[in-house]
C-alpha cells in the first residue's frame, strides 16, 4: 500500500457536500424523522376527511379514492427513504414523492371537474404543503423550493382553470393564488428552519475549528507528555528494577544478559509504537478502557492497520461518528474486546473495515449501529455492515472505494 500524500487526502477531504440539515447534522435529522411518518398519516387522514365530505361533488368516486390511494404510497415512500437506515435522501426520491402528491391532487381535481364547489377545501394543495415542508430537512433549499414552485404552478393551473364552474365566480388568477400559496408558504417556512439550522451548525463547526487550532500546541505537549509518562512507567516497572539488582549482586549472568536483551527489545517497540500511534489507535484505547479493558493506546495501536495514515482524511464530523461507532460497539454486551481490529485499505479509494466478535444477535447489532452507518452514509461515505455467527465486520468507505 502507497502512503497517500498531501494533495489526495486535500481533495478526499474537499468533496463537496450538499447544504442539508441532513449532511450537516444527521444525528440530529435522525431524531426528528418520526415527523416524516407523522406527516404522512395526517396527509392521508385529511384527503380521506375531504373525499369524504366532497361526496356530493363527486362525479367519479373511484377515481377520487385512486388518488387517495396514490397519496398514501407517496407518503409511506417517503417515511421508507428518509429512515435512518437507508440514509442519505437523494433527488430523484424528492422528485418523485412530490410528483406523485401531485398527480393524486390532479386525480382529486379530475373527480370533481365541472361539479366542484369551492377550492378552498380541496385536499390537493394543502397535503402537498405538509410533505413539502419536511424536505427541507433532506434536500437543498433552492432544490426545494423549485421543486415546490413546479408543484403550485401545476395546482395553481388546475384550480385557476376550474375557475367558470365553482360556486363563487371571480378572476381565475384568484384561484391559482387560493391553491399555490399554501405550497410555496409552508415550502419556504421549511426552507427558513433549515437555512437557520444549516447555517448554526456551519458556525459552530467554525468556532470549535478555531478552538481546536487554539488548542492543537496545547494537545500536542499533552500527547508528548503521555508517551514520556508511558516510556517512564515503563522504565520504573521493569528496567529500573532489573538494574538495581543487577548493582546489587555486583555480577551479570547468561540469564541476566538475555533479560536485558528482552528488555530493550520492549522498549524499541514501545518506542516505535508511540511513533506509530493514531487516532484510531487512541480513540480505541479510550472506548475499551471505559468498558474496564485495561489497554494503552500504544498497546491498542497494533489493533490499528494503517500503513498510510488514511485516517487523516477523515472530516471531524465523520470522526465523530466513527468515535461513537467504536463507543457503541465497546458497549455491546456480548463483545469480546480482544477482538476488535481496524484496518484501512486502498489509498485511492479509502476505505475502512472494523472487525470483532460480539454473542448479541443479529437484529440487537443492527438496531445499535445502523445510526451511525446511517451518518456516515449522510455524510458522503458509503458505509455497510454484516453480520456471520458471532463475527461483525463494519466497513465505510469514500465514493468509489470498497464497500463490499
Amino acid at each position: 500500500m502507497t502512503v497517500l500524500g498531501e494533495a489526495a487526502i486535500v481533495r478526499r477531504r474537499s468533496v463537496p457536500l450538499e447544504r442539508t440539515p441532513q449532511r450537516l447534522d444527521p444525528l440530529g435529522v435522525q431524531s426528528a424523522w418520526a415527523l416524516v411518518p407523522i406527516l404522512g398519516v395526517v396527509a392521508v387522514a385529511y384527503a380521506v376527511y375531504s373525499t369524504v365530505t366532497h361526496g356530493g361533488q363527486l362525479h367519479d368516486p373511484v377515481l377520487a379514492w385512486i388518488a387517495v390511494g396514490v397519496l398514501a404510497l407517496a407518503g409511506a415512500v417517503f417515511a421508507v427513504r428518509t429512515h435512518p437506515a437507508r440514509a442519505p435522501f437523494g433527488f430523484w426520491s424528492h422528485v418523485s414523492i412530490i410528483g406523485a402528491c401531485v398527480v393524486a391532487a390532479s386525480l382529486f381535481s379530475t373527480a370533481m371537474w365541472g361539479s366542484n364547489q369551492r377550492i378552498q377545501d380541496d385536499w390537493g394543495q394543502v397535503v402537498v404543503a405538509m410533505l413539502v415542508t419536511a424536505m427541507a430537512l433532506y434536500r437543498p433549499i433552492p432544490e426545494v423550493i423549485a421543486v415546490a414552485g413546479l408543484a403550485a404552478l401545476i395546482l395553481g393551473a388546475t384550480a385557476a382553470l376550474q375557475a367558470p364552474f365553482l360556486a363563487i365566480s371571480t378572476n381565475p388568477l384568484v384561484y391559482f393564488t387560493v391553491a399555490a400559496t399554501p405550497i410555496m408558504a409552508l415550502a419556504l417556512a421549511g426552507c427558513g428552519y433549515a437555512w437557520t439550522m444549516t447555517g448554526e451548525t456551519l458556525a459552530w463547526r467554525e468556532v470549535a475549528r478555531a478552538a481546536q487550532a487554539r488548542l492543537e500546541p496545547e494537545l500536542r505537549e499533552t500527547a508528548r507528555r503521555m508517551v514520556n509518562q508511558e516510556r517512564i512507567t515503563t522504565l520504573n516497572q521493569a528496567t529500573v528494577p532489573f538494574l538495581a539488582d543487577l548493582l546489587r549482586r555486583g555480577e551479570v549472568t547468561e540469564q541476566d544478559a538475555r533479560r536485558a536483551r528482552e528488555l530493550a527489545a520492549g522498549l524499541r517497540g514501545a518506542s516505535v509504537a508511540a511513533v506509530d500511534r493514531t487516532w484510531l489507535g487512541e480513540t480505541l484505547a479510550q472506548v475499551l478502557a471505559a468498558r474496564g479493558e485495561e489497554a494503552s493506546a500504544l498497546q491498542t495501536t497494533a489493533r490499528v492497520t494503517d500503513p498510510g495514515r488514511l485516517e487523516r482524511i477523515l472530516r471531524d464530523e465523520q470522526r465523530a461518528v466513527v468515535g461513537a461507532i467504536l463507543s457503541t460497539l465497546a458497549k455491546l454486551p456480548g463483545l469480546d474486546p480482544s477482538s476488535v481490529r481496524i484496518e484501512a485499505r486502498d489509498p485511492e479509494h479509502p476505505s475502512f473495515e472494523l472487525t470483532c466478535r460480539a454473542s448479541g444477535g443479529r437484529r440487537q447489532l443492527r438496531r445499535e449501529l445502523l445510526p451511525f452507518l446511517s451518518a456516515l452514509r449522510s455524510v458522503g461515505m458509503n458505509a455497510s455492515m454484516r453480520v456471520s455467527d458471532d463475527k461483525l465486520t463494519v466497513r465505510f468507505s469514500y465514493p468509489g472505494g470498497e464497500n463490499r
